[in-house]
């Protein structure tokens, strides 16, 4: 392979190990140690299962996109395919290809063209920010409704640039909806099922949170999970682990959760995905196989 593309491939991974070496170095290791010790790790179980149960319910949204694509595509092979991609982000860090580029050869390799394929993972990607900024800005909303504004150690600007990103995102479909009329009912389609498995997703990190006993407001942790999970796509991560970390130490102790706390609960978050990635490797393995022997 020439030089620059082994460099490219680096790049991601090396700035994802920059960034946690750079939030070790701000944080205790002491306090490490006790949250730790400390641990109540039937709650990290329990994020495993709603992790799990996200993933599952991501892989349906997607299947349910590339079949409004005119692309047949069974619930196993939806299943299989996209657990695939969570091994190849998690389990492969600066591997051969991502998992959203792993989907598209997948379907390209059923029958798909590859651009109708890629449109597929872009949409389904698109549908889970929207869901993922509808829940937050619905969490904001309720906050207000009961009389209660979150809060937050941050700049006002700042909360007000994050709170104006939501609601655009969250309103992108009614703006979009001239340009492309039939992507953006594909995407809103499958609305419902993308706010079940943010919700779930949510429901993981909180769970996490709770194993390492954070204090915190759900609304408030729910808000900021936004920007948190969207933090996430910043290609600066080894084996997932670097942009989320940092996203998570910024917005949680904003809202009074101590950062060595933060810094664990995204980690343990994190380590979910891991898990699933490792089981999900001998099908990642068989498929290697299938497309080296084509």
């Amino acid at each position: 392979m020439e030089a620059p593309g082994i460099l490219r491939r680096l790049i991601k991974p090396a700035l994802g190990l920059g960034l946690v070496v750079a939030l070790l170095a701000q944080l205790q290791l002491s306090e490490l140690r006790r949250v730790l010790e400390s641990a109540q790790w039937s709650w990290a179980v329990l994020a495993f299962v709603l992790a799990c149960s996200a993933n599952l319910t991501c892989a349906l949204r997607w299947r349910a996109i590339v079949t409004q694509l005119d692309q047949p595509l069974t619930a196993w092979q939806a299943i299989t395919l996209y657990f695939q991609g969570v091994t190849t982000n998690t389990v492969l860090p600066g591997g051969i290809i991502g998992g959203d580029v792993w989907r598209t050869l997948g379907l390209s390799k059923i029958g798909m063209t590859t651009s109708d394929a890629a449109r597929s993972v872009l949409l389904d990607r698109a549908s889970g920010f929207w869901a993922l900024s509808f829940i937050a800005l619905g969490a904001f909303l309720l906050h207000l409704g009961i009389g209660e504004r979150p809060e937050v150690n941050a700049p006002t600007l700042l909360q007000m640039v994050f709170y104006a990103l939501i609601l655009i995102i969250s309103m992108a479909p009614l703006v979009l909806w001239k340009i492309n009329p039939k992507l953006i009912r594909i995407t809103v389609g499958s609305a419902a099922i993308s706010v079940i498995s943010q919700a779930l997703t949510i429901a993981a990190f909180v769970c996490c949170l709770l194993a390492v006993q954070a204090e915190f407001s759900i609304l408030a942790v729910t808000i900021f999970c936004a920007g948190i999970f969207l933090a996430a796509v910043v290609p600066a991560s080894i084996g997932g682990f670097g942009s989320r970390e940092l996203a998570s130490v910024f917005f949680l102790t904003a809202v009074g959760i101590q950062s060595e706390t933060a810094f664990l609960g995204s980690v343990l978050f994190g380590l979910t995905a891991t898990a699933q990635g490792l089981l999900s490797l001998p099908s990642w393995l068989s498929g290697e196989r299938e497309k080296n022997s084509d």
